[in-house]
């Protein structure tokens, strides 16, 4: 009979139970309210207090918002509106000031009161909490009927408050914090203005008649930047901003269609400007707070306009029975949805999505309503409009029966038709697992060499391409089409682009693009993200699009060896460390053999993975569409030079 080997696992009892609550909860597990400690995380702050501010303004308390970012890293969130209350309350056998408990106690606010605010963007009450939780310093004052209430925060512990008399016309409430850096740990970590001011021009623009005025330090000039973001046409407006500007993306119509209704205490808002390109941007928001990933909301909207083209089309003899699907409809849509409701429900305090039920019939009713009229009022418009969805139809048909692959001239490898022309380029990986493959883009035979040699070639591919690539921001179709590095790279990811885009036949769950640490390397990372955001960026909004941030130095000291990210990380290793060291700056991957690669930037145990995301995609798309001009080499030279490593969403 055989013995039992197995030893008895350690008793386990309520001892071994911990309980967090409060302040301590957030700070130990700051990702579960803010997303990350990274660069999405510590903006998240800034987004917790700009939505408080804007909700009171939304309730009728005030028409100016005011946020100010210094150069060491202070944010200071004003508004002018009733003031947090902060008369004692009793909770827990404590009486504290009422201001006290919103900003250490989760979960407590008026936003929880009936008829308090009728939309709020703060749902769960724990927006102030969280920004003082994971401050080092945290300054609170209100203005109040008269008096002024100020309070000091210390990493989440209040300190003593004041109050004092101040001009009875005086009243808001301003929250000065700066983040703890201990939490936040990457000391490259900083607020990036083009993100900020993307989200308060969004703001503005589903907001009409709110001012936000924002006062930023600009490095480069050493100096405090002012601008203010005010929309009088709301959405209409935010649709003209969101346009892409590439040549094909050109208005059906001149003005957008927009339609505006309130209907069981839901405000619906909705923009719509179709284009002939196609380029979508659809963008959406639920109480003022960016839903990136959807919810009813867009369900509700996508359903409403797919039925009323559906109709349109046979009502005008374009089609004789329902030809568009949702995907066809959205290739070239810019489009804004924006819902108020008086308890909205999302996935995560990040609140990505909106879960609301009964928010898509309300919305698929409204849009689907208004659409009609609209069309039914302007029959030229809605004619072209369904014209171009039948030629697009036609033309992706046509797409996709040429996308079926003649065996002629070419070779499979793991079930994947590849080119014979491009073998000695791409060098796959064994598994045949796409969520776990990964897929290394290199420049040149040296760095590819390397890689090729010291990769996890069970499931790292490697892509070698040869010069930099095609600038597709300023490129026509025909000459992307014919570009021979971009046929390779689009034909190794499997999933087509365009009319015959395909997400299921992704063959790599990560996309690391993986360049030297200079200028030049930047230039090349900067081609290829605009390459995937023009022509794939359903993998950038998938989260499949990594960079690889190799160091820059090795130091040697008593026979041990660091890596160091950067100038700045090589300056604090010499503040601690004293004595004879070696330094040793790598100009490019191919200076690395294949084990210090692998350890450095492959291994997913040590390496450095930056997730690219697009906030903003009107921003990103100007931002690539003016940095490519062929004459602006020097300026593209400046910005990559200064501004390379500031994206620093980390994966681990």
């Amino acid at each position: 009979m055989a013995t039992e080997t197995a030893t008895r696992p350690a008793a386990y009892t309520g001892a071994d139970i911990r309980v967090l609550e409060g302040i301590e909860a957030i700070r130990t597990r700051p990702g579960m309210y803010i997303g990350s400690t990274g660069t999405t995380g510590l903006h998240h702050l800034i987004w917790e207090a700009l939505d408080n501010a804007t909700d009171e303004a939304i309730a009728g308390y005030g028409k100016h918002v005011w946020i100010e970012i210094d150069g060491d890293g202070w944010v200071t969130v004003r508004d002018e509106a009733r003031g947090m209350p902060f008369d004692p309350k009793k909770i827990n056998g404590k009486t504290l000031p009422t201001a006290t408990i919103i900003l250490t106690v989760p979960h407590s606010g008026g936003k929880f009161e009936e008829g308090v605010y009728k939309t709020a963007g703060g749902l769960h009450g724990v927006g102030s909490t969280v920004i003082n939780a994971l401050s080092e310093q945290l300054e609170l004052t209100i203005w109040r009927d008269g008096q002024e209430f100020f309070q000091k925060f210390t990493r989440g512990v209040p300190g003593k408050h004041t109050i004092t008399k101040c001009d009875k016309k005086k009243h808001g409430t301003q929250i000065r914090w700066l983040f703890d850096r201990g939490i936040f740990a990457d000391p490259s970590l900083g607020y990036l203005r083009d993100v900020v001011e993307s989200r308060l021009r969004a703001a503005a623009y589903l907001n009409r008649g709110i001012a936000y005025h924002l006062k930023i330090w600009d490095d480069d000039a050493a100096r405090m930047d002012e601008e203010t973001f005010f929309s009088e046409r709301g959405l209409v407006d935010y649709v003209e901003e969101l346009r892409p500007l590439d040549r094909e993306s050109v208005p059906l119509f001149k003005e957008p269609v927009a339609a505006t209704d309130e209907r069981d205490d839901m405000l619906i808002e909705v923009a719509i400007q179709p284009n002939r390109g196609e380029r979508t941007r659809i963008v959406s928001f639920a109480n003022g707070v960016r839903t990136i990933e959807g919810g009813t909301h867009e369900s509700g909207f996508q359903a409403a306009l797919t039925k009323v083209l559906n109709d349109q089309a046979i009502r005008l003899g374009v089609t004789k029975k329902r030809e568009f699907d949702a995907d066809l409809i959205r290739a070239g849509l810019v489009a804004a949805i924006s819902v108020k409701l008086t308890n909205p429900q999302f996935e995560g305090q990040t609140k990505n999505r909106l879960t609301n039920s009964g928010v898509d019939g309300l919305v698929r009713s409204i849009v689907g309503e208004s659409l009609t009229r609209w069309c039914e009022a302007n029959d030229a418009a809605t004619r072209d409009w369904v014209k171009t969805l039948d030629q697009r139809r036609k033309a992706r048909d046509a797409a996709k029966a040429a996308a079926s692959l003649v065996m002629n001239g070419k070779s499979k490898r793991n079930g994947h038709i590849i080119d014979v022309s491009i073998s000695e380029k791409f060098i796959p990986c064994h598994t045949k697992d796409p969520k776990r493959a990964e897929l290394y883009i290199v420049e040149g035979d040296s760095a590819g060499g390397s890689a090729s040699q010291g990769r996890y070639s069970e499931y790292q591919a490697i892509l070698k391409l040869r010069g930099k690539p095609l600038n597709v921001a300023r490129a026509n179709i025909e000459r992307i089409a014919k570009n021979e590095e971009i046929r390779t790279l689009l034909q190794v990811i499997g999933t087509g682009s365009r009319q015959v885009f395909d997400i299921s036949r992704l063959r790599f769950g990560k996309i690391i693009i993986m360049t030297d640490a200079d200028v030049d390397g930047m230039h090349i990372q900067a081609l290829l993200l605009t390459l995937f955001h023009q022509e794939l960026p359903r993998l950038i909004d998938d989260g499949h699009i990594y960079v690889a941030a190799p160091p820059l130095y090795s130091v040697k000291q008593n026979g041990k060896l660091v890596w160091l990210r950067d100038d700045e990380a090589l300056r604090e290793w010499q503040k601690s460390h004293k004595g004879h060291f070696e330094i040793k700056r790598y100009k490019g991957l191919g200076e690395m053999n294949p084990r210090e690669l692998r350890e450095t930037t492959m291994d997913p145990e040590r390496r450095r993975l930056k997730l690219v995301t697009i906030e903003d995609a009107a921003l990103s798309e100007k931002l690539v569409f003016n940095l490519m001009e062929d004459t602006n080499a020097e300026g593209r030279r400046t910005f990559l030079a200064q501004r390379a490593r500031k994206y620093t969403d980390i994966d681990v």
